[in-house]
């Protein structure tokens, strides 16, 4: 099945963009995603983005995690991967780090933008303070020396800035607005991590924040704060018996794709309908 995203979302020439998808809370079973994700034509997006929560129990079996390098390509450059708990809760973290070659989180110069996966999964099992001080340090040193690049993209499965967002109407499934990000001292997203794309953003350099753990209490989220940080929450709830309690269960389910000028340095995004 392929989305008819490129043709509605093409106003230019096609050698002009870049298209990437993000695709958050995909599990339909312990071990297979939602069959529409399942069919998607994944060859005409330049970059793959996962959300986490890809399987209810990704790790359980090392198949489940075979199946999805199959289905995605985790060891492709363009493919990129932040953890949810669902991912990880079972350990056995290597077989996916065997298959990205990659750290849980990390950045990369992609067509004139930064890319920035982070690991919001060191709360599981008691909080693993020394990965996430690593992690924090490696945020400020991010944000403290990118320059060239016109968008900092950062990409994560929990949506830890509910805070900002005044109307709270669109919930992410679990709030992770309580998440620590360093202990010494200690800091939340709010004092932790927004100052530093807050001088991201001072330098005329975009910021969009994309959170994958969505889809049971809203598929969709938009947000821009009064600095200009945009962010963006996309999720699926699969029609299983499961997400019956959910009150999203039964509208329609959508993806987020993003289209990157790559001419006027702009990137703009749609929310498309899966289809059945």
């Amino acid at each position: 099945m392929a989305i008819a995203v490129l043709t509605a979302f093409t106003v230019q020439p096609p050698q002009f963009f870049k298209y990437y998808i993000f695709l958050g809370h995909t599990y339909y079973t312990a071990s297979k995603v939602d069959k529409r994700v399942e069919k998607l034509n994944y060859s005409q997006f330049d970059q793959v983005w996962l959300g986490g929560d890809l399987c209810a129990e990704t790790t359980k079996r090392k198949s489940t995690v075979s199946y999805l390098d199959k289905l995605f390509k985790l060891g492709k450059k363009s493919t990129h991967w932040t953890l949810g708990n669902h991912d990880i809760r079972n350990g056995n973290t290597s077989w996916i780090s065997n298959l990205t070659k990659r750290p849980s989180y990390y950045c990369e110069y992609i067509n004139g933008v930064t890319v920035m996966v982070l690991n919001t999964t060191f709360y599981l099992k008691g909080y693993d303070t020394l990965e996430t001080q690593r992690q924090y340090k490696f945020i400020k040193q991010v944000c403290d020396t990118i320059q060239s690049s016109s968008h900092l993209i950062v990409l994560s499965h929990n949506a830890p800035w509910l805070s900002f967002e005044e109307t709270n109407h669109y919930r992410p499934n679990t709030d992770g607005s309580w998440m620590y990000f360093n202990f010494d001292p200690i800091l939340d997203y709010c004092d932790g991590v927004y100052p530093n794309l807050q001088k991201v953003a001072k330098r005329g350099i975009k910021v969009i924040h994309v959170a994958g753990d969505f889809g049971q209490r809203s598929a969709t989220y938009s947000y821009e704060t009064e600095d200009g940080i945009q962010f963006l929450g996309s999720g699926i709830s699969s029609n299983t018996s499961y997400h019956e309690k959910f009150p999203t269960h039964g509208i329609p389910d959508s993806i987020l794709v993003l289209r990157h000028d790559i001419v006027r340095q702009t990137i703009d995004w749609e929310f498309v309908e899966l289809e059945e």
